[in-house]
């Protein structure tokens, strides 16, 4: 199938009855149990893509209710001395502002 972003809905409504008339020709030459075999496998698919999907929403919700670390400052606000990984300048001994940038 060529991969084309601008399909008409008309197209596209052809394409659709095409995949419809093709699927029930398919339907049509299976004998009953192997439609059976077929409805459950695609229960179980259609499970496991709902499965994955509540997997996906669940984690991005961790994510955006996770907080952000604030970063530390780059300089000391009282003596312009480069500030380290802690609380406290190294130098002076200032307590250091957590900044937004």
């Amino acid at each position: 199938m060529e991969n084309n972003m601008n399909i008409s809905p008309e197209e596209l409504e052809k394409m659709l009855e095409k995949a419809k008339a093709d699927l029930q020709a398919k339907l049509d030459k299976m004998t009953p149990e192997e439609r059976a075999q077929a409805e459950l496998k695609a229960q179980k698919l259609i499970a496991e893509d709902k499965a994955a999907m509540q997997k996906l929403t669940e984690d991005a919700a961790k994510y955006a209710a996770a907080p952000c670390a604030k970063p530390t400052p780059k300089f000391c606000p009282n003596c312009g001395a480069k500030a380290g990984a802690g609380n406290f300048c190294e130098y002076c001994g200032s307590k250091l502002r957590k900044t937004d940038d």
